[in-house]
């Protein structure tokens, strides 16, 4: 008998799971503890304007203080801190907030420039008539170059999705190995490990993505002779939006938790290029993310839970795109691939509502239906128009609410569609798991189950008894919602199966 209640629910989708995963593979390692990045200790300092006023500004990595000039501490305390009273009396006035989209700098120690790009509308701490500015990142330079045309991405999570093992081959004969311990490793040509540049809009900015594997060499006793690293590359016109600049990191890594199902994607850093010669760029600076802290959960890489680029090549700008106009649902994202095997009320309703957003994308027109359906909902709707017209005030209102209830598709209808449209791509994982839980899958139990369970929560009904087999309906659902987005993207039927069975780690073998 289940039961109300969020220890209901935790302990009902850990016997699903581990049920699973006995049966399948090994029980999920550990998560490691989740790091906060270590910033620079250095202190730097230099001169910064700001309001017209040249001020020697104090940055430690993570706090920036602007000490104006002696001739100005007055001005500053008394007419931007400071309220006058009467004469010679003061008193604290509102608050001071930061207007301006970033700062410039010019670093006393490297002789480089420094950009704090602040957190606008942010409150401007003071102490006396030294400043205390808000930031979110700051940009180190190492020279002095006009534009930003390229950044680029680097992390674990980038090595697996694009595979940095793509980038080598070698070659040994096992004989002669034995004996001489001499083998060949050949790297691949930029064009073999280079993806096809795809293009995305942000803000009418048009913007390139591609991924890529970049070489280093080195005759260093402690460092290896080789090492490769996988890239995602973002290239644009030149710029000097640094505003901009901070917010395709972020959608660069709202595009990587997308293929990680999980938001503790770690990204504190990215290099920045300026444009050169013959189409080519040069590495002048590099941007540092404050309060950037997640994990590259090793174990959870190292299990495959990612979707590789290669299954939706030619697609990456489409899914891109969607992520900065916030048309692709994330909000249903757990924060760590841990906390994603957890269920409380919350995030039973956020993935019934990724599923609705995401059909509304899919299926604009809503749940096919037959005509005698379609004539009685025009004659229904006929008839409240009629009231609406003879009506006033709020039982106008209350008619005009039902008017929008006549042609709604319930989330149950939405489920059942769903399922006839996907069962062909993913209904072999579903299957495998409703029998493995000593089930069946049948849509329309599942959308039954769904709805009336997201109804009890959405609507405060504790007192309804818990529909245990929700939770497995849950777990599948997580697998329609990718599935759906993936074929909105027009991404081949196998791929998806792949991505899917890749991320959620089901042990298929697809071939």
């Amino acid at each position: 008998m289940y039961k109300s209640g969020n220890a209901q629910v935790i302990a009902q989708l850990d016997d699903v799971l581990v049920k699973r995963e006995k049966t399948q593979y090994n029980i999920f390692e550990p998560r490691k503890a989740v790091n906060s990045v270590a910033f620079e200790s250095n202190t730097y300092s230099g001169t910064c304007e700001y309001k017209n006023i040249d001020f020697t500004f104090i940055f430690s990595g993570e706090e920036l203080r602007l000490v104006p000039p002696l001739d100005k501490r007055d001005t500053i305390l008394t007419n931007w801190i400071l309220t006058p009273l009467e004469k010679g009396v003061y008193t604290r006035g509102n608050p001071l907030t930061m207007d301006e989209p970033y700062l410039t700098g010019k670093c006393n120690e490297t002789g480089t420039t420094f950009v704090f790009i602040t957190k606008q509308g942010g409150r401007i701490g003071s102490q006396n008539s030294v400043l205390f500015i808000p930031i979110i990142a700051y940009i180190r330079c190492r020279c002095a170059r006009d534009s930003i045309a390229r950044m680029s991405f680097t992390s674990p999570v980038i090595n697996c999705i694009h595979p940095v093992n793509q980038g080598f081959g070698y070659a040994m004969d096992v004989d002669s190995f034995n004996e001489t311990g001499v083998f060949t490793v050949t790297t691949q040509s930029f064009d073999d490990t280079t993806t096809e540049p795809q293009i995305f809009m942000v803000d009418n900015v048009r913007v390139s993505v591609r991924f890529s594997i970049s070489r280093k060499l080195s005759v260093k006793l402690n460092e290896p002779p080789i090492a490769l690293s996988s890239s995602m590359l973002f290239e644009f016109a030149p710029t000097n939006d640094y505003r901009l600049i901070y917010r395709l990191w972020f959608i660069a890594k709202q595009f990587l938790q997308y293929l990680c199902y999980r938001r503790n994607i770690l990204l504190p850093e990215v290099v920045l290029s300026a444009p050169a010669n013959d189409d080519k760029y040069e590495e002048f600076a590099t941007m540092y993310v404050l309060n950037e802290a997640g994990d590259d959960e090793s174990s959870t890489l190292k299990s495959g839970r990612y979707i590789q680029q290669k299954y939706l090549a030619g697609n990456e700008g489409k899914i891109l795109s969607d992520i900065a106009s916030g048309m692709l649902y994330l909000r249903h994202l757990p924060q760590t691939y841990q906390s994603g095997r957890t269920i409380d009320a919350a995030r039973f309703i956020m993935i019934t509502a990724a599923f609705e957003w995401e059909y509304k994308r899919n299926f604009p027109d809503g749940v096919p239906k037959k005509e005698a359906r379609l004539k009685a909902e025009a004659a229904v709707t006929d008839e409240i128009d009629e009231r609406i017209e003879s009506s006033t005030g709020k039982k106008r209102d209350i008619y005009k609410f039902l008017k929008r209830l006549v042609k709604s598709d319930s989330l149950e209808s939405e489920i059942i569609h769903t399922g006839d449209v996907i069962d062909d791509i993913i209904g072999v994982f579903g299957k495998h798991l409703y029998h493995l839980n000593g089930e069946e899958l049948k849509y329309p139990e599942m959308g039954k189950r769904l709805s009336s369970q997201r109804n009890h929560y959405a609507h405060g009904d504790l007192d309804q008894e818990f529909i245990g087999l929700s939770l497995l309906d849950l777990m599948y659902m997580e697998y329609v919602v990718y599935a759906i987005q993936l074929n909105y993207y027009g991404i081949d039927e196998k791929n998806i199966r792949r991505a899917i069975n890749e991320l959620f780690h089901l042990n298929y073998a697809i071939t």
